[in-house]
């Protein structure tokens, strides 16, 4: 790095972002209903059928 260039401490979190979280958002799920459940695996085999 270049002598001109400053660091910035580490262990000091830049004053201007947020604090980041340590892990990811937590999970959700939903029931489906049998219809939406067909409708999805028909969705999944079309899918799958074009990368064939």
């Amino acid at each position: 790095m270049p002598e001109h260039v400053s660091r910035w401490p580490e262990g000091h979190p830049l004053p201007a972002l947020p604090q980041q979280r340590q892990t990811g958002p937590r999970s959700e799920s939903v029931e489906l209903a049998p219809e939406e459940r067909n409708a999805f695996a028909e969705l999944v085999r079309q899918l799958g059928d074009r990368s064939a």
